[in-house]
């Protein structure tokens, strides 16, 4: 939670983005090539927290050494970090340097910015040429009761994919 203006904004808490983007990609390990190791998990882990490099208060935020506040001021939060723009960014860095770490990294990236998109605020997909944010039909409330059962749907699933596709033998090789 986080008062802005004397007024409450919910954001995705962290915990959230990375259970759901990690079990995202353990979905997209069972149906492709990609290996499920644990480079490609932490990449995925790390990814899905860049976005919010926006918002101060977020978890990675608090960690950035006041960066976080120089791109809110200049963009925003849910501005140009939670745009189609900035992951193509992060395709390009695992085009350049192509390892599992870097792939996980543009997955993450990916799958946060789907997860926001699902929210009720949206995100700015076609930021900067676009500013508005778009979001889905189906949308949830962050920070409260849906985001807590998205959570640990999100726990179910990648239980399911590591036992169901016995990923968890290609985290331990």
């Amino acid at each position: 939670m986080c008062v802005f203006s004397g007024k409450k904004v919910a954001y995705v808490q962290y915990r959230t983005h990375i259970v759901t983007s990690v079990a995202a990609g353990a979905g997209i390990a069972t149906t492709t090539d990609i290996s499920f190791t644990f480079p490609y998990v932490i990449g995925i882990a790390i990814g899905a927290l860049i976005p919010d490099i926006d918002e101060p208060n977020s978890f990675i935020g608090r960690r950035s050494f006041g960066l976080s506040k120089l791109i809110k001021t200049a963009f925003g939060h849910r501005g140009i970090t939670h745009s189609v723009l900035a992951c193509f960014l992060f395709v390009l860095l695992y085009q350049k340097y192509p390892s599992n770490f870097t792939l996980g990294i543009a997955v993450g990236y990916a799958f946060h910015i789907v997860g926001d998109f699902f929210s009720k605020r949206g995100v700015p997909l076609f930021s900067p040429l676009f500013k508005k944010k778009l979001r889905s039909p189906l949308t949830y409330e962050t920070g409260g009761t849906q985001e807590t059962i998205l959570f640990y749907i999100g726990i179910a699933a990648l239980i399911y994919f590591l036992y169901e596709y016995q990923l968890y033998m290609q985290l331990l090789s």
